[in-house]
């Protein structure tokens, strides 16, 4: 990683380059300034040369015949030498054609024509003739200002007065070296000035780098001091609070950390959570030791290293593959087998996105016995006494047969209250037999057939028309024709019959029962709604329970056995579907089931 510069360097290097741009910036402009006044002044000075050589010469270069003179060439050069020697100006007087007949510091015998000087092109032209340029005759840079000298309406001459430009620019370089001693100092003393400024600035804060870095090592009991500008200050209090808030946060976070380990571990049920990769992030000693492992080796590993059983990682899988929650039993096979009920509970963080799920496990296995005991006693029983108890019924027969026309009243009195007894219990037997057969098939023997469901219920209603004449009940079915599910048959009717016994064992004579048949989103539901008695809100949650009764005196008279309603349970489970109940004490029931059309 690159070394990183502290922050004393670049404020240090900030001051230093817009010192350095100001100083240089004043520098080019002064020397700039100065050359430009120099040359301005040059230049003024000599124009007023020009010009008052310019009034001298005009007398003398009134005649046309200068050239063929020497006497006067030699006068005029000679005039134009003195003056050279007493002002430093060099003066040079020029003829129209070019010729030079004057020079303060030059042999004008050996001088080129200068008609074609641009300073000498301005002044025939009549205008005032200036060019800075390189003078051959003296190896330097001259400036040059050029007047015509004219008699009556025409140039008779040119007056040229020079001075040296290389002066100026020595005096120039002299005060540039002069300001680049004055910046360099300058600099220098901005240096020590903006490296104590930059230690003043950086110092508070290093002091509160190095009390940040005990927050990142975790002491967040330590606290910065509070320099003594605003801002600083201000940040170092607003710092401290935040450390002060997070201490208390991480302190009570741990706290509530380790009350939820202890109840994690006290647990007697097994808790695992995965991410969306199956791998563990959780896990307590319940759910370890469901798999035979340590639960510290559990962690970060994935689940199907674990637990390689095939139907908990179906499980897992439809689990984390759709959000509602999952609950499936599964066994874990062993020298005594283990069976688990076990949930899932999608997990979420606080943005809402999916991580993963919570799987709890609940050993069932105890309660699974008990029940299985439970329901092979009740189908052995049934068994057992279905055989003597239609014996005795045979038998009451027999009797009643025999004692004809002579038996006295009070004998048959007691055979018909006999028979009445012994088929109640055969009923109950009856019942049991199929519950038995049911809970033992556990839908696995299920034939389902498309079947037309107003056929279906009125062969329900056809077999409880004994019941339905006795009490003169009108008895409705409202199913839209050729409507059909896929149903076992037996099992379906066998649910509507005892919904419909029910219906017309509690509703009173001349009454009316609605059967209703539709189907909605694939879902098609079974209405069986009564005029009876109703039930109470307190009985809805426990009526599909075996033996239980809302009311047992009225249950007994009707000949109920109190496991029709859980036989109706479990056929719409074995189907896929549920069964509701709504009811009203005094105005009736409805019970509906619902199963995939």
């Amino acid at each position: 990683m690159q070394r990183k510069k502290k922050l004393i360097w670049y404020i240090l290097s900030s001051f230093l380059i817009i010192i350095f741009l100001s100083l240089s910036s004043v520098a080019f402009y002064s020397t700039h300034y100065f050359k430009k006044f120099f040359l301005d002044n040059s230049e003024k000075e000599l124009t007023i040369r020009a010009k008052l050589m310019q009034i001298n010469f005009v007398d003398i270069l009134s005649n046309d015949r200068v050239v063929d003179n020497p006497e006067l060439i030699q006068y005029i050069d000679g005039y134009c030498k003195t003056i050279g020697e007493k002002t430093g100006t060099r003066v040079t007087i020029i003829l129209p054609s070019g010729v030079v007949v004057g020079d303060s510091f030059g042999e004008i015998s050996v001088m080129e024509n200068h008609r074609q000087r641009p300073e000498i092109v301005q002044a025939l032209k009549r205008k005032k003739g200036v060019s800075i340029r390189y003078s051959a005759t003296l190896d330097k840079n001259m400036m040059y200002i050029a007047l015509p000298v004219i008699d009556d309406t025409r140039v008779t001459a040119v007056v040229r007065t020079s001075v040296s430009v290389s002066d100026i620019d020595r005096q120039i370089q002299s005060i540039q070296k002069n300001i680049f001693i004055a910046l360099v100092f300058v600099i220098l003393g901005a240096a020590v000035a903006s490296l104590y400024v930059a230690r003043r600035i950086t110092h508070p804060i290093e002091q509160m780098k190095k009390s940040a870095d005990k927050f990142a090592m975790g002491n967040l009991s330590a606290r910065l001091e509070v320099p003594k500008s605003e801002e600083l200050s201000e940040l170092a209090v607003t710092m401290n609070q935040m450390a002060e808030n997070l201490d208390g946060k991480i302190k009570a976070l741990k706290n509530r950390s380790m009350e939820l380990e202890a109840v994690h571990a006290s647990m007697q049920e097994g808790v695992i959570a995965i991410d969306k990769d199956e791998r563990i992030i959780t896990v307590n000693a319940a759910a370890a030791r469901v798999f035979n492992f340590p639960a510290a080796k559990l962690k970060d590993r994935y689940i199907l290293e674990v637990a390689r059983n095939m139907a908990f990682q179906r499980f897992i899988s439809r689990a984390l593959a759709i959000h509602e929650p999952v609950q499936s039993d599964i066994v874990i096979k062993r020298d005594e087998d283990l069976i688990l009920d076990i949930h899932s509970t999608a997990l979420y963080d606080n943005s809402e996105n999916r991580i993963g799920t919570l799987i709890i496990f609940h050993d069932i296995t105890r309660m699974r016995r008990l029940e299985r005991m439970h329901k092979d006693f009740a189908a052995n029983v049934s068994h057992e006494l279905k055989t003597p108890l239609t014996s005795i019924k045979g038998f009451i027969e027999t009797l009643q047969g025999m004692l004809g026309s002579d038996n006295t009243v009070e004998g048959k009195g007691f055979l018909t209250i006999i028979e009445k007894n012994v088929n109640r219990m055969i009923d109950l037997i009856n019942d049991l037999l199929s519950l038995s057969r049911l809970e033992r098939l556990q839908g696995t023997n299920i034939r389902f057939e498309s079947q037309h469901m107003e056929t279906l219920i009125q062969g329900a209603v056809n077999i409880c028309h004994s019941g339905i004449h006795a009490k003169d009940i009108a008895v409705t079915i409202a199913c839209a024709e050729g409507l059909t599910a896929m149903v076992d048959p037996i099992l379906m009717e066998q649910a509507i019959i005892n919904l419909v016994d029910n219906a017309v064992k509690y509703s009173p004579e001349k009454s009316t029962v609605d059967i209703s048949v539709s189907s909605r989103d694939d879902v098609m539901d079974i209405r069986v709604k009564d005029s009876g008695c109703g039930i109470g809100k307190e009985h809805l949650e426990k009526i599909f329970n075996r033996f239980y009764r809302v009311d047992k005196a009225r249950s007994r008279h009707e000949g109920g056995t109190g496991l029709g309603l859980a036989i109706v349970k479990h056929i719409v489970q074995y189907h896929r579907g549920k069964i509701e109940v709504h009811s009203e004490k005094s105005r009736g029931s409805t019970f509906k089931i619902s199963i995939p059309a």
